[in-house]
């Protein structure tokens, strides 16, 4: 892997202590300019989605869908946790940089910024969809249509009904209407259902066409909220790394627009257009590029896609090689390893941008794209000085987003089939529209 060795970590803070005219790093210290680097840093790459990265596991019988969020050694890690967040917006609202405690001033506590947090990054989870799982299975009570999720449930996205013996039926995902007008006995007669409903029930609540008349269990992916933040416990954020600043500034629009001592209607509008803007664009991101199991190249199908072509896939040992996609992060190797098989599972994802720790580490960027990475960290930095100050540097921040159009543009003529690439990973969403 290529590494650039031009600009080291001390080196560009320093160089940033200098664009804020504070060179002895008084106003701003070292390690509040890490931190806003660093989010320059992981901006871009989002944006960009320039630092991609081979990935290689061995998925096995005992596993049919993986979370590449959670693999060990996987480019794509979820490490940022809630009291990262804190510390930097107690660096944006001038409040004392103490993460997951408060020893700041009464215009905030941190219950404002835990709940504030909290709400916006479940946006984020449900706007982007960057967080699908399988759930535990879902006990059937026979001739019962009605199954109720957990509050923690967002969404459902797919689900199998797993009788107690038989076959497995993955069932499409209709409405109360289609059932009647389709299926107009589906009330009087018991049996293995073929469809499933959200739309027309309460909320949590998953309705079948028909209700089973045997026992058995409901194997249903869903989107899933994230943990609940509860400081001084330190929890995982739960997004990826590249994209905390999005509900970051979402958090902070929140804190800064309402009506309190701490009311700062420029600062809360800049914000919410950062959360807007961030929101659009992660919806359009992708994370997987191209993927080959056991060194052969295959195709990386949503799981609507191979629900629809190759019914009930995941119990197929003929079914076409493929990696089928589930969401973001989130996919099973086909067919499914059997007994003591072993499949080995390669791809190419965009990875998290590389974060330097040391000060002797090099910085990841290239010369062409250094200077606007540290204009988006000075205005990061500006941020906590409000007023006249901070609205100066909004052509910088132009600036950043003008180079991450123009890179944009001259990445997609690069490759001959950069237009499919960049959506591979966005398959589920296309052929089943949320």
């Amino acid at each position: 892997m290529g590494n650039y060795q031009w600009l080291t970590y001390l080196q560009a803070r320093q160089a940033l202590a200098a664009r804020l005219a504070d060179p002895g790093m008084v106003f701003w210290t070292d390690a509040e300019l890490k931190l806003y680097l660093l989010e320059a840093l992981r901006t871009w790459n989002a944006l960009t989605e320039v630092f991609n990265a081979d990935f290689a596991f061995t998925a096995t019988s005992a596993a049919t869908w993986y979370n590449l969020s959670k693999l060990p050694g996987s480019p794509r890690l979820r490490t940022l946790t809630d009291s990262d967040l804190y510390t930097l917006m107690e660096y944006h609202l001038l409040e004392p940089p103490t993460g997951s405690t408060w020893t700041g001033t009464s215009q905030f506590s941190l219950a404002d910024l835990q709940g504030a947090l909290q709400r916006r990054r479940d946006e984020v989870i449900q706007e982007a969809g960057c967080n699908v799982t399988q759930l535990p299975p879902l006990l059937v009570t026979p001739n019962v249509r009605r199954t109720i999720f957990t509050d923690s449930t967002l969404e459902p996205r797919r689900a199998r009904f797993v009788p107690d013996s038989g076959s497995a039926v993955t069932l499409s995902r209709e409405d109360t209407l289609a059932f009647d007008v389709f299926e107009t006995e589906h009330l009087q007669m018991p049996q293995t259902p073929s469809a499933w409903s959200v739309i027309t029930g309460p909320p949590l609540a998953m309705d079948v066409d028909t209700a089973p008349d045997v026992p058995g269990a409901y194997d249903v992916l869903a989107l899933q909220a994230g943990l609940n933040f509860s400081p001084p416990t330190v929890r995982l954020l739960g997004i990826p790394d590249d994209w905390a600043w999005v509900a970051k500034f979402g958090a902070l629009a929140d804190l800064l627009g309402r009506d309190s001592e701490a009311t700062d209607r420029a600062r809360a509008d800049w914000c919410l257009k950062q959360f807007m803007d961030g929101l659009k664009a992660m919806k359009a991101s992708n994370w997987l590029l191209t993927a080959t199991l056991a060194g052969i190249p295959c195709d990386t199908p949503s799981v609507r896609e191979m629900d629809g072509y190759a019914p009930e896939w995941e119990q197929s040992a003929t079914a076409w090689p493929s990696l089928v996609t589930a969401g973001m992060d989130f996919c099973a190797p086909c067919p499914i390893a059997q007994g003591s098989q072993s499949i080995g599972v390669s791809m190419i994802v965009v990875g998290n941008a590389p974060c330097p720790i040391l000060d002797a580490d090099f910085v990841q960027v290239s010369r062409d794209t250094f200077d606007v990475i540290l204009s988006r960290a000075q205005v990061l930095a500006s941020f906590k000085m409000a007023g006249a100050e901070f609205a100066e540097t909004r052509d910088l921040d132009k600036d950043f987003f003008m180079a991450v159009m123009a890179t944009n543009k001259r990445l997609a003529k690069m490759g001959l089939f950069m237009d499919m690439l960049k959506i591979e990973g966005k398959r589920e969403d296309i052929n089943q529209p949320r």
